[in-house]
């Protein structure tokens, strides 16, 4: 019987490379966006909103579920530190996530809404919902690096 453990970690360290390159490409499309008409911003966002479906959810998904398998495979229990604080990491990611996506979700309103009664910039109101969708993202950077940095080196 082949040995699972390559696959389990093959599919955890896939999972969080497709969760931290997501989270790049949504801030570069969102620092696009930013600086748009409502008519290009509308267009960006709509691709955010794909990638997180497409990528993002998955990957947010797939992480926990393999990390168990591997927790599983490995005999490692939540007593490891390092193990402990990645669950954490992991549920916290999961509500930025779910926090993120309304917001991201109502930038493309707030454009759509914009390009609809044709105006030429995005009102206040989109930057006002821009910086709380940016702190957020910027949080699940640290989070998935973090989390990251504890999958590789265990330090505790």
């Amino acid at each position: 019987m082949p040995d699972p453990y390559p696959a389990a970690k093959f599919l955890h360290v896939f999972a969080v490379i497709l969760m931290v390159g997501a989270t790049f490409i949504n801030g570069v499309i969102h620092g696009q966006a930013k600086g748009s008409t409502p008519v290009e911003a509308s267009a960006l966002l709509k691709v955010v909103l794909l990638i997180n479906r497409l990528i993002m959810g998955p990957s947010l998904l797939l992480i926990p579920l393999s990390g168990y398998w591997l927790m599983r495979i490995t005999n490692y229990g939540l007593a490891e530190g390092w193990l402990s604080i990645s669950l954490v990491l992991s549920l916290l990611l999961l509500l930025a996530y779910a926090i993120r996506l309304r917001l991201e979700r109502r930038l493309h309103s707030i454009a759509t809404r914009s390009m609809a009664l044709q105006n030429s910039v995005l009102p206040a109101e989109y930057n006002r919902s821009f910086l709380k969708a940016a702190a957020i993202g910027l949080g699940a950077l640290m989070m998935s690096l973090a989390a990251l940095f504890l999958m590789i080196f265990k330090p505790f």
